[in-house]
């Protein structure tokens, strides 16, 4: 553009020059049509060197260095348009043009356009002024009736976004324009509520000292920032308190899993307290669903933690955790000794050490909830996919034989690459086809561990284990034989 500049500037010398020369010599004299001619395009070029320049000067000078503001390429466009009709305006009139006579035809002419284009112009308008916010740009995420949109193109009569759900939206600029716009933060985290049920005869505060603990190790969550869970509302005619739960996600995409997952853990961790949500009063009286104390006797003796029926009364307690979850034991059941009944555990939990990578403001490399993991199945039609780009469509049958023998996922996937010719190509299957399955360290459920305090002042079991899946666990005083 700078050297574009300059061409015009040294252009519009050189015909200015020479227009003189031509004056000075009294040359074309007897065709005065070509002193015109030459007068015209000497006032042409500098009209076009004089818009450049001053396009170029307002951009960059003003906008750019001045305001620190990046100007699109609409603004460029307006800049240049603007400057461009006053400068021919201003041609057509030094050539004796009747400008009024002109502006007066447009004038009717813009009115019925501008009537036939109502909705399309109130768009490219709204662009105009939406294209000077910084906020705005593309990658932020906003919210467009009660859904998250990520911006991915903006232009001038719309802004096309993307959905949570991959769902593609065309938003016009008219209507963003004429409505408050939420913009999600991108560099922290972002505040949601969630709302359950509870008797009225449960203390309040014991809710709150529960619920407020129950979410330290959902790694999903900001935990350097305070739960605040507070009872907000009486409803008598449903015998309940309502509370609100209001928590922090580390990233705005992970709201809407958080909810439901929130819910899941609050339901377990007032389950373990004894405190259950109410039902209607059409339904019968709550029972507790869990395993009979006689089921749980067998089992224990079954592994030899037990010697003789009987030793299980008044001994045992049973506790459900939700996946995902440290096993945490109340305070009561410190110095007793704790075995998982049913569901996979795993050793080695560090849930209070996990930092945002690169300081609070970078988004985290957080691990997949459990509501999002793949099911087996899932995964197998997944390798067979993956296997058919290498093999053809063989690898339908190939899957299905190699299912046959099933041992885990991680021996079937060796024994799928045996049939990829190419040493490369079988690593890079490989690779790819087991970073989908998530290898866990799965604690023997028939070992005993104890239950003792850990530095946060908590009951739970050494080493400690945090669920895979549903567990149950149950916890009891080891009794010596009767002679």
């Amino acid at each position: 553009m700078r050297r574009l500049s300059i061409s015009l500037v040294i252009l519009s010398l050189l015909g200015w020059g020479a227009l003189g020369l031509v004056g000075t010599f009294d040359l074309f004299v007897k065709f005065p049509e070509i002193q015109q001619l030459l007068y015209g395009v000497c006032l042409t070029i500098t009209a076009i060197a004089l818009v450049v320049f001053l396009s170029n000067f307002f951009l960059k000078t003003i906008l750019t260095d001045a305001f620190q503001v990046v100007p699109s390429g609409l603004v460029t466009a307006i800049v240049y348009s603007v400057l461009t009709v006053v400068t021919s305006v201003t041609l057509l009139n030094r050539f004796g043009v009747d400008v009024a006579a002109i502006l007066t035809t447009s004038a009717i002419v813009g009115a019925v356009v501008g009537l036939s284009m109502q909705s399309t112009l109130g768009s490219i308008i709204a662009g105009m002024s939406m294209s000077a916010e910084p906020l705005l740009r593309i990658g932020s995420a906003i919210r467009f009736e009660n859904r998250t949109i990520t911006i991915e193109q903006k232009t001038w009569r719309h802004v096309v976004g993307r959905r949570l759900d991959n769902i593609r939206v065309i938003i016009p600029n008219s209507m963003l324009a004429n409505m408050p716009i939420l913009v999600l933060p991108e560099d922290g985290p972002t505040r949601f509520d969630v709302f359950v049920h509870l008797p009225p005869d449960v203390p309040p505060q014991r809710v709150t000292d529960l619920l407020s603990e129950a979410f330290t190790d959902m790694e999903h969550l900001d935990a350097t920032r305070a739960v605040m869970v507070t009872p907000i509302e009486t409803q008598p005619e449903l015998d309940s308190i309502r509370y609100r739960i209001r928590l922090w996600a580390r990233i705005y995409s992970q709201v809407t899993i958080l909810e439901g997952e929130t819910l899941r853990r609050a339901w377990y961790v007032l389950d373990r307290a004894g405190i259950r949500q109410p039902r209607h009063n059409l339904y019968d009286t709550l029972t507790w669903i869990g395993v009979s104390d006689a089921a749980l006797e067998k089992y224990m003796r079954d592994v030899g933690i037990l010697e003789r029926k009987g030793q299980a009364k008044n001994n045992i307690k049973q506790y459900r955790f939700a996946p995902g979850e440290v096993l945490h034991f109340p305070l009561s059941q410190r110095g007793r000794n704790m075995i998982v009944v049913s569901g996979q555990v795993t050793e080695g939990a560090t849930p209070y050490f996990n930092p945002i990578e690169h300081g609070r403001s970078a988004r985290p490399h957080l691990p997949t909830m459990h509501v999002q993991k793949m099911s087996k199945a899932a995964i197998v039609r997944k390798v067979a996919d993956r296997l058919a780009i290498d093999t053809g469509p063989i690898a339908e049958k190939l899957v299905r034989d190699a299912m046959k023998s099933f041992v885990d996922l991680d021996a079937t996937l060796t024994i799928l690459a045996e049939n990829i010719p190419d040493a490369a190509r079988r690593k890079a299957f490989l690779a790819t086809t087991q970073s989908w399955i998530t290898a866990q360290t799965v604690q023997d459920k028939r070992q005993v561990v104890s239950l003792a305090l850990d530095a946060a002042g908590r009951v739970c079991p050494s080493p400690e284990l945090q669920a895979v899946s549903e567990v149950l666990a149950v916890t009891f005083i080891r009794q010596d034989p009767t002679p």
